[in-house]
């Protein structure tokens, strides 16, 4: 029994429809992946420079010391910032999550400690506080 091309035809057809759809699972899996893994080495750093600070005792003497470690933090959140507003970073639960961490830097750290060159995390800062 011969079986007709048509049979064929739509077999492979749906052969190629499962793998395109497991393509596309594969490929948003990925994505979050790489922007889990991008948001996680952002908190590694700032949960590290948060350590350092805390060790460099209170006192205008140490404020140089202090300054460079901010700056430290600073830009790690502005790479975050550029990341999340040039939409990099797009998932929605990440994004909420990380929510009070940005509000809080900005309102406890960045407003009291920082120059004006972080444009980024200004820029999320007042995205986020709009939203909640």
């Amino acid at each position: 029994m011969e079986i007709p091309s048509e049979y064929i035809q739509v077999i492979v057809a749906a052969i190629y429809a499962i793998a395109l759809f497991y393509t596309i699972v594969t490929f948003q899996r990925s994505k979050r992946l790489d922007q889990i893994t991008s948001i996680g080495d952002v908190m590694k750093e700032l949960r590290e420079v948060d350590r350092e600070l805390a060790k460099i005792p209170l006192g205008s003497q140490y404020d140089d010391a202090r300054s460079s470690w901010y700056s430290r933090m600073f830009n790690s959140l502005e790479w975050l910032s550029f990341m999340i507003n040039e939409k990099i970073i797009t998932d929605k639960k990440l994004i909420e999550y990380i929510k009070p961490m940005i509000i809080s830097y900005y309102e406890d750290t960045f407003l009291k400690s920082a120059s004006s060159n972080y444009q980024q995390f200004k820029k999320l800062y007042q995205a986020v506080k709009g939203q909640v």
